[in-house]
Order: structure tokens, then sequence, then C-alpha cells
């Protein structure tokens, strides 16, 4: 659905029909927009997207699932630095907002930017000390500076919470791996696939199609 689309809904407002009524309530609604949103992005339409998610925002200012949306529709756009810049923004309004923390946590070490990760995903986790995403997140991030002896213990931590976690128990593997070869030449990659950046809408998270990133 295009950008365009916001101005056909408001329009309808001053139409005297009940279908014109309908369309310019949902022209006013935030989680209307954030749903229509959430449908365009998964059609690749990420312009049409992004202007959606922004009329959420500018609906409700307090909607972090609006400022991921955003985020993510940046993403997609190679904006990277700009989505960075939004959900810094969130996380220093909502602080104890675990998804912001996981998304913006997971979007620095994607960025190349693990340092900046590592106190994101503290801090969430200080608010939510048994969250698994925020865990492996943070031993990706940890791991992605050579730590690997602190993240090791945060994908363990992640295993005894939920001892089933496929991701977490990939990750420790290969931290135990990168370990193993600390102090070698050449690049290395960092875990995982689940510190993709995600999506977030009406209909939960799904990963965006972030690679793995080498560090040096």
């Amino acid at each position: 659905m295009a950008a365009g689309s916001l101005d056909g809904l408001s329009a309808c407002a001053n139409a005297a029909d009940p279908e014109a009524f309908h369309q310019a309530e949902v022209a006013s609604d935030p989680l209307a927009m954030v749903r229509i949103a959430d449908a365009a992005g998964q059609s690749g339409d990420s312009a049409g997207a992004l202007a959606f998610y922004r009329r959420a925002a500018e609906l409700d200012p307090t909607s972090a699932t609006a400022q991921i949306g955003i985020a993510r529709s940046l993403t997609e756009q190679g904006s990277v630095d700009e989505a960075i810049d939004t959900l810094n923004q969130t996380h220093a309004r909502e602080p104890s907002n675990a998804q912001v923390d996981i998304t913006l946590g997971r979007l620095l070490v994607a960025a190349r930017r693990p340092v900046e990760a590592v106190p994101v995903f503290r801090e969430g986790l200080r608010q939510d000390p048994r969250s698994v995403p925020l865990l492996i997140g943070q031993g990706v991030a940890l791991d992605a500076v050579a730590r690997h002896d602190e993240a090791q213990k945060s994908y363990e931590e992640a295993l005894r919470i939920d001892p089933g976690n496929v991701p977490a128990r990939k990750d420790l593997a290969l931290s135990r791996s990168l370990s193993g070869r600390a102090g070698g030449k050449g690049g290395r990659q960092v875990p995982s696939s689940e510190n993709r950046p995600r999506e977030v809408g009406s209909g939960g998270a799904k990963p965006i199609s972030t690679p793995m990133t080498p560090v040096e």
C-alpha cells in the first residue's frame, strides 16, 4: 500500500457515508496504522510501511511498536544509522522496554557496533534478568568484542532458563570454538541467526534479513 494512501484515508473524513466514516476512524487509530504497516511490509512495500508506522507514531508517540517498525523499515531501505538513532531515542524514553533493548542491541551488532550493544543488553537484563533473547543477544555482542568467557556464561544462563533453546546452544558451541581460536589471524563470524534485527508488529516478531556480520 503506497504512502499516498494516508491522504486518501484522511480525505474520507469529509464524505457523508458509513464507509468513509469507517476509513476516517481507521486513519485515526494507531493500532490500525500498525496493522496496515505490517501488511505493507510483508508485501515488500517498505516505503508504504514506513509511512504508516510514522502515522502510528504521530497518533501515539508512546508506541514502541511503531518506533520499532520505523527502525525496521529504515533498515530495509539501507538507512541503518537513522534506524539506530530512532531506537536510541525510543530507548531513552522507555529504558525498561525489553523489546526495544533487544531490537536496538541486535541492530547495533549487525551494524558492527557491538561495543555499544553490550550496555544496551545489560540494561535490559537489569529489568528482566530471565529474558532469554536478551541473554543470547548479550552473548553475541560479547563474542563480537572477543569477551568469550563472559559470552559463554550468558548463553549458559539462557540454557538454564530454557534448556531446549537451539540458538543459545548453537551460539555457545560457536563461542567455544571462537575462544579456542583466540589470538589467530583472520576474521571471525559473530553468532547468530538469532541476533538479526526483528520485525515487531501486531503479528509478533519475525527476523529481518540481515546477514551474519564478520568482525575484523
